[in-house]
């Protein structure tokens, strides 16, 4: 099956190439915006293409059985990508979508959370592209395509720079621990390899005409987030965990986050990195307080995902934080799928 992971230099996408080139039946093409953005050890398995040019992408789909959409990036990227996709897929005669979305789609609800949930783009512009995404994945479907959506949790695992990389910056730096009533909410966490595993198998899933199933992803196992923020400050070693109450993390958040925000993008404007501390959104507040959780079931039964237990996919993150193990090689074996 040829396929192209659109944003396959990103840390889904690049995972998703590797455990692909490692089965017989999926020939993976990773697709980059730019050179800035260069594949690891590209070559014939990659090319460079415009999410955002229709005719472009209408010629790079010519002669591919699927397509994946990791995109991410700002929310023009991520609506008007998806429904550019949705044409150049009919044009080009590509039959099926995978599209990658998130559990933000679901908005401020709370309690546990089905696929049939009603969607809410209340939460910002993140969740407001991602619905307009889905809806245009939806139209491609109306006009004869096949499509799956995926709708993850929080992406975590080795190389996870937002879900593992900066929470491990903040609790070593006193600036995360403990949230009380703050970090009571479910995190809804899910290993990367466990989401290459969806995807792997949503390209092999029988589909009727018009159908377009949509998954929740989250381990069965995830924790609260206080659990994972103390447990992970204990083994780097971030102790005595501290208590952060909501005072003092809305100051961090409201008042640090804006300049600190700024300077990091101008740093990233002059072509300078320098170490500057990680802002806290203020999404993030809302997301460690917010008693949603993700049920999972139906990836389970109908995709046969083997979610990867918690604790080995925390060890893998102290690893890959502690720089024991760039690799982790051992949830890699487990995506590769041969159905």
């Amino acid at each position: 099956m040829k396929t192209l992971v659109l944003g396959a230099s990103g840390y889904i996408g690049q995972r998703l190439m590797e455990a692909m080139k490692t089965t017989s039946w999926v020939v993976p093409i990773g697709g980059s915006r730019s050179r800035a953005a260069a594949l690891p050890g590209a070559g014939s398995d990659s090319i460079l293409v415009d999410t955002l040019d229709a005719k472009a992408l209408a010629t790079a789909l010519e002669g591919f059985d699927a397509v994946v959409n990791c995109v991410a990036g700002d929310a023009r990227s991520i609506s008007e990508g998806a429904r550019v996709l949705a044409g150049a897929a009919t044009a080009a005669k590509c039959p099926r979508i995978i599209h990658l979305s998130t559990m933000s789609v679901y908005g401020p609800v709370e309690g546990l959370v089905t696929e049939s949930s009603s969607l809410d783009p209340g939460l910002g512009w993140y969740g407001r592209a991602k619905c307009d995404a889905e809806a245009h994945i939806a139209e491609f479907v109306r006009q004869g395509g096949q499509a799956i959506i995926l709708r993850p949790g929080c992406v975590f695992g080795t190389g996870s720079e937002l879900w593992v990389g900066r929470v491990g910056r903040w609790l070593r730096t006193g600036r995360l621990g403990d949230l009380g009533v703050g970090g009571d909410g479910w995190s809804n966490l899910v290993n990367v390899d466990d989401v290459c595993q969806a995807i792997m198998a949503a390209l092999q899933l029988p589909l009727s005409a018009g159908e377009l199933p949509a998954f929740n992803l989250a381990a069965p196992d995830s924790p609260r987030w206080n659990d994972y923020f103390v447990g992970l400050a204990i083994a780097l070693g971030a102790t005595p965990v501290k208590r952060i109450g909501s005072s003092q993390l809305r100051l961090d958040s409201f008042i640090a986050g804006p300049p600190l925000k700024a300077a990091q993008r101008a740093m990233k404007y002059i072509g300078r990195s320098p170490a500057l501390p990680d802002p806290i959104p203020p999404g993030l507040i809302r997301l460690w307080a917010q008693h949603i959780k993700l049920d999972a079931a139906p990836a389970s039964r109908k995709l046969g995902i083997q979610w990867t237990p918690y604790d080995v996919s925390m060890q893998s993150c102290v690893n890959w934080l502690s720089g024991k193990d760039a690799t982790d090689t051992h949830n890699l074996s487990k995506v590769i799928c041969t159905r």
